[in-house]
């Protein structure tokens, strides 16, 4: 099993983060990317900010 850890977010990503889940109704988790497997399902990309996301 990987060992991976929850990201350390400053206050403006939080915020973004607690408006997308009350917009969508849904608790996101944030995961540290560095502690992630790169041979993973491929799931995660990173765009321009500090943070990943789904590519849907």
């Amino acid at each position: 099993m990987e060992d991976v850890k929850i990201a350390q977010l400053d206050k403006q990503q939080l915020d973004k983060i607690n408006e997308l889940e009350k917009k969508i109704g849904v608790t996101l988790v944030a995961y540290d990317c560095a502690t992630m497997s790169s041979q993973g399902s491929g799931a995660y990309q990173t765009n321009n900010s500090t943070h990943n996301n789904h590519p849907s």
